[in-house]
């Protein structure tokens, strides 16, 4: 999500001992490392996590002289874009507040983003936030920054038209609108090459309706530990298993936790999707795996099954113990 000129994310659950359990489709967005096959269930510790400094979400204040309690009843921002325009714009600027540089150009010309849904945090949530100082400001903040990047997550697969966005190659941008302090935002999507969602690709169609058309197959590894989409017919180091959700919504961020449950969710997915547990496979999984990533989210991971040697030429599942179909 934007944050004002460079407002980033912050978190700030709270609670005791939640338990992560799974939801099964298919999904994309993060990388981790997975290592074995298990079926085991962990719990998930909480603490408070107030997040500062570098890629922090900083305040979105009032600005000096006006009344925050005037902030509930500003309108729409001038500087809202069209639900529906389509913007040709890079993921860095993506991650800046709207008005984006340029103008919206027609969704049939080259472009990146597509704006599928405008909307603003709770006005009481905007005056309290304007109002608060300390530690209860970075809280208001993160409330205010949770409730925009979880509506554009829930709006998405329906503007995809399909049941998870996390089964297309896309990425959700969420971004505030300047004013920042007036708690707007906008949504929008890019279909993007990697599940990190660091490199856009260009459209030259819109998306809406169009998420089955994007749907993610399989990955190979690029530099470092980044994956890049792939199709399953071509050389490849994993295939795309399904998407492990851990509940309930909202729970605490624990580094530790968070990673273990999603590497067994993933592993028990891609059990399943293979039809057998194998030691020449191992699961991987991208997803939120820091506390700015996990604010709002919908704490899904995208699951994978990867070859533990050498690389794959066409489809694991159902495979069971059958020979792995090596490149």
């Amino acid at each position: 999500m934007s944050q004002r000129k460079t407002p980033a994310a912050k978190r700030a659950p709270t609670a005791a001992k939640k338990t992560a359990t799974k939801t099964a489709t298919k999904s994309a967005t993060k990388s981790a490392e997975a290592p074995r096959w298990t079926r085991k269930r962990i719990a998930i510790t909480t603490t408070v996590v107030l997040l500062v400094g570098a890629g922090a979400f900083f305040g979105i204040r009032a600005l000096r002289g006006d009344n925050p309690d005037d902030l509930a009843k500003a309108p729409q921002p001038a500087a809202a874009p069209a639900v529906g325009s389509c913007w040709a714009v890079d993921p860095t600027t993506a991650d800046e507040a709207l008005p984006w540089p340029g103008q919206p150009v027609d969704c049939a010309a080259r472009h990146t983003v597509e704006i599928y849904h405008v909307g603003r945090v709770d006005a009481g949530l905007v005056v309290r936030a304007a109002k608060a100082r300390g530690d209860d400001d970075i809280l208001q903040n993160n409330l205010m920054y949770a409730q925009a990047r979880r509506a554009c997550s829930l709006l998405a697969s329906p503007y995809l038209k399909v049941p998870s966005f996390r089964t297309s190659r896309v990425r959700v941008v969420a971004s505030w609108i300047v004013p920042q302090d007036t708690g707007y935002f906008a949504c929008g999507l890019a279909e993007v090459a990697d599940p990190a969602g660091k490199q856009f690709r260009d459209r030259t169609a819109g998306l809406a309706g169009a998420g089955g058309q994007i749907g993610i197959d399989c990955v190979e590894k690029a530099a470092g530990t980044d994956l890049r989409y792939v199709a399953c017919d071509a050389p490849h180091d994993g295939e795309f298993v399904g998407a492990y959700t851990l509940t309930p919504p909202d729970a605490p961020f624990n580094a530790d936790g968070v990673k273990a449950a999603a590497t067994r969710g993933c592993a028990d997915l891609a059990v399943t999707y293979i039809g057998a547990a194998r030691t020449d496979v191992y699961a991987a999984h991208v997803g939120p795996a820091t506390a700015s990533e996990w604010l709002g989210s919908d704490q899904t991971f995208a699951c994978y099954a990867m070859a533990s040697a050498g690389r794959l030429r066409g489809s694991v599942k159902g495979l069971a113990d059958r020979p792995l179909p090596m490149a």
